[in-house]
């Protein structure tokens, strides 16, 4: 369980550090441009998303390695916090990829479509590859 949450903290990190990074960008070439503002907002959106579960993973990890137990899908899906932090995970890869597409709109027409599609294409892949990961609260 605590290599689970080392791994899932530090690609959060890296994620976040990114997305952080883009803002950035998207600051200096995006002067008072409607798009340039809406992605440089979803890459801070994603920044913001990535970071809480950075820091609860971390913490995660230090709390179950002074009390190892077997990860299993039950003992991940009963943790409320794992559910939680799952959804802020998955919330952070909409936001990054959300500020790419519309970050080709600042370009031209073509570029808005193509970024915005490779990004639709990239939400469902990262969907796809991350559901098995992802756990969502049981209905009661």
């Amino acid at each position: 369980m605590a290599e689970f949450s080392r791994q899932f903290a530090f690609v959060s990190s890296v994620l976040a550090g990114f997305a952080f990074a883009f803002y950035g960008t998207l600051l200096v070439a995006a002067r008072e441009h409607r798009a340039g503002t809406w992605a440089s907002f979803f890459a801070v959106a994603a920044s913001v998303a990535f970071l809480p579960v950075t820091l609860g993973m971390t913490f995660g990890a230090i709390r179950t390695a002074s009390k190892p137990r077997e990860l299993s899908v039950s003992t991940v899906v009963a943790d409320p916090q794992i559910v939680l932090l799952s959804m802020l995970f998955l919330s952070g890869v909409i936001f990054l990829l959300a500020s790419f597409g519309i970050s080709g709109w600042m370009r031209s027409r073509g570029l808005g479509i193509a970024t915005t599609s490779l990004s639709l294409l990239g939400a469902l892949a990262a969907f796809a590859a991350l559901r098995p990961f992802l756990h969502a609260m049981p209905a009661p």
